[in-house]
């Protein structure tokens, strides 16, 4: 697998080897390489893992390896050998891999729960993401959270871009006392990246953006809304007439929230 958001290294030596992250769903785990200082096993403890040029472990997830024959090895040594995988999870994952492929070609993560990192480019017209639950992947492509519109649908609607860049960000149930006993997900900023930092849009042309629309870390992701800056929010259970909601499969990190713990539930 081609990954250009390698943080390149001219000579690396360490160990594959297979994590499942703590209070997560079997799905959720994933192939990880630990680069370490000789090729010796007990070196593996002091040594570090591989990363992206986002900042998080290079990683193949386990729906990929599950569904693509390329990794077949893999397969049985995590199923057969290391018995690190049951056979079920394995079939399960393999069930859901053509969901998770076409997100890491968009750069995205595979999310299991609420204040995971995932990358956010603000020229995007819509971020695809990929969420992992108990026995299902849920994908969905997400609007609005990096751009506004103005003008009903039609010939005198644009879309507007004031900003540029790329930031880390996370989903978080919503503290907002209007959203309380709802399941509603914001989106918070985590940083910036160092490569794209975030600045306004050199080709931006539109109406003048609000101090409260710039996206700084630590605080939550701002749309316009009604000509106001608001937290961009989505309502799990809300329920269209004219189209299915997008936001529906946030619903998966509720879930798991509730059957693998959460700090933000405590």
């Amino acid at each position: 697998m081609e990954q250009d958001t390698l943080r390149l290294h001219n000579k690396i030596g360490g160990f594959l080897y297979y994590h499942q992250p703590p209070h997560a769903p079997p799905l959720a785990g994933e192939l990880r390489f630990r680069i370490t200082t000789a090729q010796a096993p007990a070196t593996f403890l002091g040594g570090s893992d591989l990363m992206t040029k986002c900042g998080v472990p290079w990683c193949i997830p386990l729906p990929v390896i599950a569904g693509n024959e390329t990794y077949a090895p893999i397969r049985r040594l995590l199923v057969a050998v290391d018995r690190t995988v049951p056979l079920e999870v394995m079939n399960v994952a393999r069930q859901h891999s053509r969901v998770v492929p076409a997100v890491i070609v968009a750069g995205t993560r595979c999310v299991h729960a609420f204040g995971q990192p995932f990358d956010l480019s603000f020229l995007r017209h819509n971020t695809a993401v990929a969420f992992v639950g108990k026995n299902r992947i849920e994908h969905t492509r997400l609007h609005k959270m990096t751009y506004f519109q103005t003008g009903s649908s039609g010939p005198r609607s644009q879309l507007h871009f004031p900003f540029s860049g790329t930031v880390m960000c996370c989903f978080e149930p919503s503290p907002l006392p209007e959203h309380s006993g709802k399941r509603v997900a914001v989106v918070r900023v985590l940083r910036s990246l160092e490569w794209d930092s975030v600045r306004r849009n050199p080709s931006y042309d539109g109406p003048q953006v609000p101090p409260e629309l710039y996206p700084r870390e630590g605080q939550l992701l701002m749309t316009m809304q009604y000509r106001r800056p608001r937290p961009w929010s989505f309502d799990v259970d809300k329920h269209s007439s004219k189209r299915g909601n997008a936001a529906a499969p946030l619903g998966v990190l509720f879930e798991n929230a509730t059957e693998y713990g959460s700090a933000y539930f405590q």
